[in-house]
């Protein structure tokens, strides 16, 4: 070990030979001489040596045992920090397929239904089978796709939906006589399945689309209109006396809701779409004939006439459409004279502006005498 140890101090210390070719030095101009710290040098020698580990006499050289990059790719440290491709994901295409085929869907389940309650096997079996292939092909197709979690709630109720579509055709299925259990069960599966479809078009129609920020910032929103104060709000009753002062009558608006298509309930099928830009805002109105007082013998009364309502959005009027019966609207409003105690209940129809915010509409019905209530569509009670 001590000679060792010599032989390594030895070679350090000895003079350096001239390179071949190179300019000898100056002895006028002597160089500087490097003072080594020997404990620095030699430290760790010892055990180098005794471990068969090769010197090094090039201060600063990484030795032979130290961390190499693998393979010998200097790059591979930035590798790791490399941030990993964002998932790929088939929303769009969810929302594709849910926007195409609903009212599809619907009309299917619309029609099988009207079968149902009409007993009339030989449709009720033909639009289930329809019903089927339809809601089956888009299982199929739906279930291939890849969601984010942002789309789970749109395909979770896309998936119900069609489920329910499926499991009501499949009840009308063999060649068994409709009974009331087969009827029963396809009827509550076509509405489970009417349901979860208006969940998924609620969830599509509240997707968020970022904008840019110039588009964001612009406010574009215009005064709301001044209310009186004065107004009712849905299921907010209007009572009144008729002109007899005989009977009392209550009147009220139930709900409001829209839509871009109806059709007609018959074997036609036939369809009613508004046109682009428009909407049909539909609004359920109730009337009831409270009952009789005083000493007059007139017992019934008449309720208002759909001419009286009109609907109101910053000063432009709009008059109801005429609707006609047996439609997927469900049954119209019209006036009709009501005994003790009944009601008449129906759908009054205006053709509106598709953009048209419901919270700054509101319509007025024109009693004569008995005055002019006027709902306020965007609140309830």
């Amino acid at each position: 070990m001590i000679l060792a140890l010599l032989v390594f101090t030895s070679f350090l210390f000895s003079p350096s030979p001239t390179a071949a070719g190179s300019v000898p030095a100056d002895p006028a101009h002597p160089q500087p001489v490097v003072v080594r710290n020997l404990s620095s040098v030699l430290a760790g020698v010892e055990e180098r040596i005794g471990s068969g580990h090769p010197l090094s006499a090039t201060p600063g050289t990484v030795p032979a045992d130290g961390p190499a990059v693998p393979g010998g790719n200097e790059s591979a440290g930035q590798d790791e920090n490399t941030t990993p491709p964002a998932p790929e994901y088939d929303d769009d295409e969810l929302v594709r397929l849910v926007s195409e085929n609903s009212v599809s869907l619907m009309l299917l389940s619309v029609q099988n239904a009207y079968a149902l309650y009409a007993w009339d096997e030989k449709p009720a079996r033909e639009s289930a089978a329809a019903l089927r292939a339809s809601a089956t092909g888009l299982l199929k197709r739906a279930g291939a796709l890849r969601v984010s979690d942002d789309a789970g709630d749109l395909s979770e109720s896309f998936t119900l939906a069609l489920t329910s579509y499926v499991a009501a055709a499949e009840a009308l299925q063999g060649t068994t006589p409709l009974n009331r259990t087969m009827v029963d069960a396809a009827l509550d599966a076509n509405r489970q399945g009417s349901n979860y479809l208006r969940d998924a078009s609620e969830h599509l129609e509240s997707r968020e689309f970022e904008a840019p920020g110039e588009i964001v910032a612009v406010n574009l929103s215009l005064p709301r209109p001044s209310a009186s104060g004065d107004e009712l709000v849905l299921f907010q009753r209007y009572n009144y006396e008729d002109r007899y002062r005989a009977n009392d009558i209550s009147l009220m608006l139930e709900s409001v809701r829209g839509t871009g298509m109806y059709h007609f309930l018959d074997k036609s099928g036939e369809a009613v779409t508004a046109e682009a830009g428009r909407i049909f805002l539909l609004v359920k109105v109730r009337a009831t004939n409270l009952g009789h007082k005083g000493e007059n013998r007139i017992y019934t009364i008449r309720s208002p006439d759909i001419r009286e309502f009109t609907l109101y959005y910053r000063g432009t009027a709009y008059a109801p459409v005429k609707l006609a019966s047996g439609t997927s609207l469900g049954e119209p409003y019209a006036a009709a004279t009501l005994g003790r105690y009944e009601s008449k209940t129906g759908y009054i129809v205006f053709d509106v502006p598709a953009a048209i915010p419901i919270d700054e509409c509101f319509v007025r019905v024109n009693l004569g005498s008995s005055g002019s209530p006027v709902w306020a569509l965007g609140r309830t009670l």
